[in-house]
């Protein structure tokens, strides 16, 4: 991933490209607060709203479906994002390894968030090119056979010259392809294409303005289409057969379920061993950390699942022993990717130094993210921890004479 002029950052980039062009299936990102940690989730948060991938439960109960943002949505967001104080464009790229090969995506936006330049790169044939660009002013490029049929493309091209700008080609493409039948779709649009889509759509990401959400249903409570009522029952069985597992007092997890004409309402239950007795307590009572880890378990059986998933702030709430037990049984089992930034320098003794990221700052504020194994030779006799610890790495916070007393004087009015 690459960005320019984004948040705090002016230029920085994140590899998780492995040895001979494997791709690591898990990074834990560290930094002292206020480095940039969370902005790199964000700019995956971005690339999902950019691209219409991310749900609208509130208008779509229960529809687990690609559904494009409005358009203010992106504008406002990208504006947001933008670093402040600079004129220039802000550009990201984001490059996937998919089926064998590098697909490069790249969105530039305007100082006021309205997206002037769009491209994907990806295999065509043999051989690596671009397989369409579009940038503000110039005709939009397709390399031949993208788009087969000549009405679905004549289609497209009317919708970018309709909304371009506001939405992504990926985003209008996400849209009209929903509304085609699969074989339609087999038959007439290339597949490099469509497996680039289908990777943003099953892009995971956690924050805490957007949290995970388990096949389309929020968490603890909400409300979905009655006819997905053995969904619910799934994911109860789920939840409950994870946490009497993670906690000594859980015995079991439940929904309780209220019909309400076409739809389902439901409370998600915990069953705790409390002064003897079994007794149900909602899920919405229990802690910051618990709350986090009904996120956590879904994010986990994603990328075990093969999926790909980023979560930011991963150990919020959650007692650090708790947090490295449940990561250091899950990195065997990762068949997807799994990114994430944390705080918590216990995990560090469980991971690899290939999996291990710190952000820096130089007096300057310029920000760079690394692989401790590129910074130095880690010895599997050496802590990574106590390393960082040393300052080895950067990313850790320097605290000068608070003075505190003399702080303390300041709120003293003189009578």
């Amino acid at each position: 991933m690459e960005l320019e002029n984004f948040q705090s950052f002016s230029q920085i980039e994140l590899d998780l490209s492995g040895k001979n062009g494997s791709v690591k299936n898990h990074a834990f990102i560290y930094g002292e607060n206020g480095s940039g940690k969370s902005n790199l989730i964000n700019a995956v948060f971005l690339l999902k709203v950019c691209c219409g991938s991310l749900r609208k439960l509130k208008e779509n109960p229960g529809i687990n479906l690609p559904s494009s943002p409005p358009d203010d949505d992106l504008k406002q967001l990208a504006k947001d994002l933008h670093m402040i104080g600079s004129e220039e464009t802000m550009k990201l790229a984001y490059t996937f390894f998919i089926d064998g090969s590098d697909a490069r995506y790249s969105i530039e936006f305007d100082k006021d968030g309205t997206l002037i330049k769009e491209v994907l790169e990806n295999r065509i044939n043999s051989r690596r090119g671009v397989l369409f660009r579009l940038e503000s002013g110039e005709e939009p490029y397709f390399v031949r056979g993208l788009l087969k049929d000549k009405r679905l493309r004549d289609k497209i091209k009317s919708e970018i010259a309709q909304y371009w700008g506001k939405r992504s080609l990926i985003c209008i493409m996400n849209e009209d392809l929903r509304e085609s039948n699969l074989q339609f779709i087999d038959e007439n649009v290339n597949k490099n294409l469509l497996n680039f889509i289908q990777e943003i759509n099953s892009t995971i990401v956690d924050t805490r303005s957007f949290p995970i959400v388990m096949a389309g249903i929020d968490m603890p409570k909400g409300h979905i289409r009655s006819d997905r009522g053995m969904d619910l029952d799934i994911i109860q069985n789920m939840i409950s057969s994870f946490f009497s597992r993670l906690y000594t007092d859980i015995t079991g997890a439940f929904f309780k379920k209220e019909i309400n004409g076409e739809f389902i309402d439901y409370e998600l239950f915990f069953q705790k061993r409390i002064s003897g007795k079994i007794r149900d307590i909602p899920a919405s009572w229990e802690s910051t950390g618990t709350r986090k880890m009904i996120h956590l378990m879904s994010a986990l059986i994603s990328c075990v699942q093969g999926g790909c998933v980023f979560i930011d702030e991963m150990d919020t709430g959650v007692h650090d022993l708790l947090i490295s037990g449940v990561i250091e049984q899950t990195i065997p089992d990762i068949k997807g990717q799994l990114v994430a930034t944390t705080h918590n320098t216990c995990l560090m003794d469980e991971l690899d130094a290939n999996s291990v990221y710190v952000i820096g700052v130089d007096m300057d504020g310029f920000k760079k993210i690394r692989c401790v194994s590129s910074i130095e030779r880690i010895r599997k006799a050496n802590s990574i921890r106590h390393k960082y610890y040393e300052g080895n790495f950067m990313g850790i916070p320097y605290i000068a004479d608070l003075g505190l007393p003399g702080i303390a004087e300041m709120s003293k009015v003189d009578e």
